[in-house]
């Protein structure tokens, strides 16, 4: 299996192939209509087939790469059916194109090469989520979006007093340096750091923090080894966290974990008031 998984991993080197040609295509079927631009006719049967051709490996590779088994839930498996429905539909319609009867299906073409500009749009929106998370887009939108996206509104922070330990400072860490690799549809290693429940059941080597011990909390370890150490996290590729937002989750875990509430219920020493106004760039 660990071929397949290597080949796998090239899923999201080539899917960039069709996206550009089902674009192009659209482009080119549409210019074509006009007698202007009728000589780029010529060029339609030989980018039908290479937009089919990619996507059908796109999609080979996409379930090379989910075998992995580190896609789940909802986004994992509508990026996958739509994935699937874009090879098919770019195969169908390249056949038709390059068919005995081609000109008979000539009204079809550039209406088939918007449906799939639509559908290879939303395929790429459910692999945004897989990557980045469900809520990636909206994070900073204003509040009537975040409420039709069914997120809570945001907390106002004026102080280091006011902010909630984890859901406005170590969540928000967590969320943008290990998303992308451990969200509810991407569970590397069956972990997911986007939600305080998901940091503190763990992932399938046990507990990653263990609250008020920062010897037995291997997220805390992860974090701080050499970035040469093959079990330094963020994997490789990735931003690390800062020096500073590392001690901050360093004090986190000494300070319990907590989540909900407010720092101003916890007896936060200066230098560490300090450390958390610098990160919020909120006053002391």
């Amino acid at each position: 299996m660990d071929f397949v998984y290597f080949l796998g991993r090239f899923h999201v080197l080539v899917l960039h192939l069709p996206i550009g040609m089902i674009v192009a295509l659209f482009v080119l079927e549409y210019l074509s209509r006009r007698e202007r631009y009728r000589y780029l006719e010529a060029a339609s049967p030989y980018l039908w087939i290479a937009t089919a051709i990619s996507a059908l490996v796109t999609v080979l590779l996409g379930f090379m790469h989910f075998a992995e088994g580190s896609f789940t839930g909802p986004s994992g498996e509508l990026h996958r059916l739509y994935g699937t429905v874009v090879a098919v539909v770019a195969t169908v319609v390249a056949l038709l194109r390059v068919g005995k009867f081609a000109s008979s299906y000539k009204p079809l073409f550039f209406p088939a090469s918007l449906v799939l500009l639509v559908l290879v749009s939303i395929t790429g929106h459910y692999g945004g989520n897989l990557t980045h998370g469900s809520t990636y887009l909206v994070e900073y939108a204003p509040q009537p979006l975040r409420s039709l996206a069914g997120l809570a509104p945001r907390r106002t922070i004026t102080s280091v007093s006011t902010a909630d330990p984890f859901a406005d400072v170590v969540g928000p860490m967590l969320v943008e340096r290990c998303a992308s690799c451990h969200n509810e549809d991407k569970k590397e290693s069956d972990l997911v750091l986007t939600t305080y429940a998901g940091v503190m059941r763990g992932g399938e080597s046990g507990r990653v923090v263990v609250a008020g011990n920062t010897e037995l909390s291997e997220l805390l370890r992860r974090i701080t080894l050499p970035e040469s150490d093959d079990e330094f996290m963020p994997a490789e590729g990735k931003t690390p966290l800062t020096a500073r937002q590392v001690e901050i989750i360093r004090w986190w875990i000494e300070a319990g974990a907590p989540s909900g509430g407010t720092n101003g219920d916890l007896q936060v020493p200066d230098p560490m008031r300090s450390t958390l106004s610098e990160e919020l760039g909120v006053s002391f």
